[in-house]
């Protein structure tokens, strides 16, 4: 097991990063009249993390008893959807933007199917320390990438079965969210990790795999490269074990992932040559990265903080321009290649131009 699996926190006495979110999760917990809840922040800060800390304080620990399941939705007279899902006897969790163009009717018959049958009036844990709990609920992730009909679906469908069924949604920013799916959860904001923070969780998984201590220079490396994500440090830091590295250097010789060295390939040949038969190989390398589940803003944000570092500084203010420009294209649009193409034929003309 990954050392970012197996001491991730299960509950929210064990979450001790970031204790004022902790804090007002657990006093939803003391209550049955929970609301829709509504977890965003960057990748790695750790909202799943908490939802599931939250559910478990609900229900007990019978919501780590996770089973996978493919269950297959008619979406039309003759198509059906396939859905992978993990389901507890006490909550579901699927990712809507599996169904495509059909997230729509997925949602509305998954939630209904899961609303309609009896609620769990016994609480899962042995003890009578929690409440009653008379409602189920659904763990809605990356609803940021749904279709604005399939928002507009999920707010009736969260009104309809308001009293048998919750709803948590998580998603990465809620710019993408339509105003009246807002407006009906709590907004629950998980901000990325500090260096701090980081260090305390590599100190922390080190001491228990009886590693040594990062030195001072070891984590500063590390949180460089995380950028707060912490899960993507606590896995540099296994790849350093694993590696046998010295944690007493500067860990500059951590492996990098391959999909950035792909990015570090990218900003290589923008910067060589700029015509449109380079621009058509470039294109072949993002359809690359994109099938291999590496999101358009994290490309588009490497490539720019690669192409910032190689080109003249009279040029950075043209190239951030254009990445923000591209960035805000990117969150309205559906289609990550067309603005991360655009994006890179602005900077050659750019290039070009100097």
């Amino acid at each position: 097991m990954l050392w970012v699996d197996k001491y991730r926190p299960k509950s929210l006495k064990e979450v001790d990063l970031n204790p004022d979110i902790t804090n007002t999760l657990t006093r939803l917990t003391t209550t049955t009249d929970t609301p829709h809840l509504l977890f965003y922040g960057p990748s790695g800060a750790g909202k799943k993390t908490r939802v599931m800390s939250l559910l478990n304080e609900i229900y007990g620990p019978a919501v780590y008893s996770l089973r996978l399941e493919h269950r297959s939705v008619q979406v039309t007279d003759s198509k059906t959807v396939d859905i992978a899902t993990l389901s507890s006897p006490y909550h579901i969790d699927l990712n809507p933007s599996d169904a495509g163009n059909y997230d729509r009717v997925v949602i509305m018959q998954m939630i209904r199917e899961i609303a309609e049958t009896a609620p769990l009036h016994l609480n899962a844990a042995a003890d009578k320390t929690h409440p009653t709990v008379p409602y189920k609920v659904v763990v809605l992730n990356e609803v940021d990438k749904m279709s604005r009909g399939a928002q507009h679906a999920l707010r009736r469908t969260m009104e309809k079965y308001m009293r048998t069924c919750r709803l948590i949604l998580i998603c990465n920013s809620i710019s993408r969210l339509i105003p009246p799916l807002q407006s009906r959860c709590l907004g629950v904001r998980v901000p990325l990790h500090s260096a701090e923070n980081v260090n305390k969780a590599i100190r922390q998984v080190c001491e228990a795999e009886g590693r040594p201590v990062p030195s001072a220079a070891f984590c500063q490396t590390v949180n460089q490269r995380s950028r707060g994500n912490l899960r993507r440090a606590l896995l540099m830091v296994e790849a350093a074990a694993l590696n046998k590295l010295d944690f007493s250097g500067n860990g500059l010789s951590i492996p990098q992932p391959d999909w950035k060295l792909y990015i570090d390939e990218i900003v290589k040949d923008i910067l060589s040559e700029q015509t449109p038969r380079k621009l058509h190989d470039i294109r072949l390398k993002f359809y690359d990265l994109l099938g291999q589940c590496i999101s358009g803003d994290t490309i588009l944000r490497e490539l720019t903080e690669g192409l910032l570092v190689a080109v003249k500084p009279t040029l950075q203010s043209g190239l951030i321009q254009l990445a923000a420009q591209f960035d805000h294209n990117m969150k309205l649009g559906t289609k990550p290649i067309i603005h991360l193409e655009a994006f890179t034929a602005g900077v050659m003309h750019l290039l070009k131009r100097q």
